[in-house]
Parts: structure tokens; C-alpha cells; sequence
């Protein structure tokens, strides 16, 4: 029965998180040699992802509807800090994420509390940003990048067996809490099209079975950037991210699947 309500729980996670809204800032479109050596931007966003599910046999499939629908309370922030070639990138996920449910006989109550915090640090190893006249492409460059994500979910679950208005006549309350690093290695590359028009495609993988990090981790994504203004971009684009992993051992091993994926949407705020 654990089993079962863990699944239902996990069925939660993953409402709204992302990591490449935030990369996305005013110097993407100038050359290097030509930039400030410091940059930093800031950047709320939203990702309108729907979910499937495959934990411990059974399969889930929700649509992001689906998902809202569970959300009483969330909370996202990505950061961005550039020294010359260097990028230190931060992306932060909070969420509150509770439903009611059960049939005539059992009535079940869940609650996950739920952190994803993505940090990375990269370096730009190669830029060509010009701008000349009757050219479609201004300008491309190369980003390689290493860091680590962070899940905690803190799941609780009340329950109560019982026949109409009578006592329960089994009740309780189960809580877990599941926490794991995943290490993540990546590589973005950016498209100038014009000074105001970027297009980036970016990979990471990550995971590998070390300690209690995800069996694999992967995550890819496609993102078109409008410069507003100096201080202003807004990023659209589309995501897909996975992860698979086991947890307990034996007869109590847990094996998880979930994709996300879904469109996406962010204000990049420069400084």
C-alpha cells in the first residue's frame, strides 16, 4: 500500500520547473571581445508541462490542467552572474502541491512539499557575433557547462478506512522524504539572427547511478530570445527533461520514470 500512495504522490512533482530561461541575457547578442566583463540578469518564468508517470508498474499520464490543478502554492526564480566567459547559473523551484481523493471505503489526503534548486557553472568556449548585410545568420556560439540539481520532496499522505459517517476503522498518516543530487553535464549553442532575434538549442546529462542520484538524468530544450531592450528579453521555446531512478532495495525497490514536457515562457530583467 506504501507503495501505492508514494506513486500517487510522485504523481505530483514536477508542476513547474526549468533551467534555461534565465541563460538567456543582453550580451548573448554582442561578441564577447566587445562585452562589460561583468553580467547578471534575473529572470520569473513558467513552463506549461504536462507529465507521464511510470512508478513501481503503474503509469500516470497528466496534462498540465491536470497538474495546475494540484497546486496550491508555487515559486520560481532563475539568476544568472557572468564574469568574461564564465556563467555561474542558479534556478530555483518551490511548490505546495496537495489533493483529496479515495473511494466509498478509504479516503486519502496528499501533501508534497516540493525544492529543485539547479546551479551550474559554464564557460563559453567559442563566439562569432557579427552583423552584415544579406546575412540570415549573425552569429553562433558554443557554451559547455557542469553542475548539480538538487530534488527534496517531502511527501505526506492521511488515510482513512471506514463505511459511511461511522469511526474509521483504520486510520493513520504516512510521511517520506526523498532527497538525491543529480551531477549534470551539458552544451548550449546559440544562433544570433539578428541584434534583437536569438535561437539556442541546449542537452544536459547527468545522473549516472552515483550514490543516490538518478540510474540517468536527461533534459533537452529549444528556446527562441527577443531582445525588448537593453534591459528587457523575453524567451519562449519548448522543453523535455526525463529521469529515471530506484529507490529502497529488494522487495521494496521503487522504480521511477517520469517525463516532463511542454511549452515555455519567461522575462529575462538585465543588469
Amino acid at each position: 500500500m506504501k507503495k501505492v500512495y508514494t506513486f500517487a504522490a510522485l504523481s505530483m512533482m514536477l508542476v513547474f520547473s526549468i533551467s534555461i530561461t534565465a541563460q538567456d541575457t543582453e550580451s548573448d547578442f554582442i561578441k564577447v571581445s566587445e562585452r562589460k566583463d561583468w553580467g547578471f540578469s534575473i529572470s520569473p518564468y513558467a513552463w506549461l508541462a504536462g507529465q507521464s508517470a511510470d512508478v513501481g508498474g503503474e503509469k500516470l499520464r497528466q496534462s498540465f490542467n491536470d497538474l495546475s490543478s494540484l497546486t496550491n502554492f508555487g515559486f520560481q526564480l532563475a539568476a544568472q552572474a557572468r564574469y568574461k566567459r564564465f556563467i555561474l547559473s542558479f534556478d530555483g523551484t518551490y511548490a505546495i502541491l496537495g489533493a483529496d481523493g479515495g473511494t466509498d471505503l478509504l479516503d486519502v489526503e496528499f501533501s508534497l512539499d516540493q525544492w529543485i534548486i539547479d546551479t551550474k557553472l559554464g564557460y563559453l568556449f567559442y563566439d562569432d557575433i557579427h552583423y552584415k548585410e544579406d546575412e540570415v545568420i549573425a552569429g553562433w556560439s558554443i557554451e559547455g557547462h557542469l553542475g548539480a540539481k538538487y530534488w527534496r520532496n517531502d511527501i505526506g499522505i492521511n488515510y482513512a478506512l471506514g463505511i459511511g459517517d461511522d469511526p474509521p476503522l483504520v486510520e493513520g498518516e504516512l510521511d517520506e522524504l526523498q532527497q538525491w543530487w543529480d551531477l549534470m553535464l551539458g552544451v548550449k549553442t546559440r544562433f544570433v539572427l539578428s541584434k534583437r532575434v536569438l535561437l539556442g538549442v541546449g542537452a544536459d546529462i547527468g545522473g549516472f547511478g552515483i550514490g543516490n542520484s538518478s540510474n540517468l538524468s536527461w533534459d533537452i530544450n529549444y528556446y527562441n530570445t527577443f531582445r525588448i531592450t537593453k534591459l528587457i528579453n523575453v524567451t519562449a521555446g519548448y522543453r523535455s527533461f526525463n529521469f529515471n531512478r530506484v529507490d529502497g532495495e529488494g522487495e521494496d525497490a521503487l522504480e521511477t520514470r517520469v517525463r516532463v514536457y511542454g511549452p515555455l515562457l519567461g522575462v529575462s530583467f538585465v543588469l
